[in-house]
């Protein structure tokens, strides 16, 4: 009985051979943004060729016409602006690294953060465009970015989101 009971306190396979899968957590919103900003551009890329084409609509004074145009444009370029400053974000927590993964349409920046950098990550609650209420996970990076890791309305999602992240980190 002794015997099997020290086995078991020293089994070596049991307590030094244990595979945890990585944690990992995506923030892929601003695709959303992206897709929505191209088919705004996309539509006013239509409506500006078709305008062109015919000389204008002929519904109102062309002076008119040629200002709504402009707004809308005006209106899609910041909102393309807008949109394509997000990143998507992937922290990946593994057994001995902590990796963060930011991609942007055209480019990708790959940092390897210390478990300590982990510890300061806040919620941060926002109004969306109804005002209801509306949940960040948020990093602060070395650097001084503000890294949004995951984005709800609900803050039990977000709560249980940072905690496996410290979890993890302990």
């Amino acid at each position: 009985m002794f015997n099997a009971r020290l086995n078991r306190m020293f089994d070596v396979s049991r307590h030094s051979c244990r595979v945890t899968p990585p944690l990992t957590i995506r923030n892929d919103w601003p695709i959303v943004g992206w897709v929505f900003g191209g088919a705004w551009v996309g539509g006013l890329v239509v409506f500006t060729s078709l305008y062109a084409r015919d000389g204008g609509f002929g519904q109102f004074d062309p002076m008119v016409e040629a200002g709504v145009m402009m707004m809308f444009w005006m209106a899609g370029l910041v909102l393309i602006s807008q949109t394509l400053a997000l990143s998507r974000t992937r922290l990946t927590i593994g057994r001995d690294r902590i990796e963060l993964t930011r991609t942007w349409l055209w480019r990708r920046r790959h940092e390897t953060l210390s478990r300590s950098s982990l510890r300061d990550i806040l919620i941060e609650q926002e109004r969306d465009s109804n005002g209801d209420p509306y949940y960040k996970l948020v990093l602060q990076t070395r650097s001084g970015e503000r890294v949004a890791l995951s984005e709800s309305s609900e803050l039990d999602l977000i709560k249980a989101r940072r905690d496996d992240i410290l979890a993890r980190i302990q």
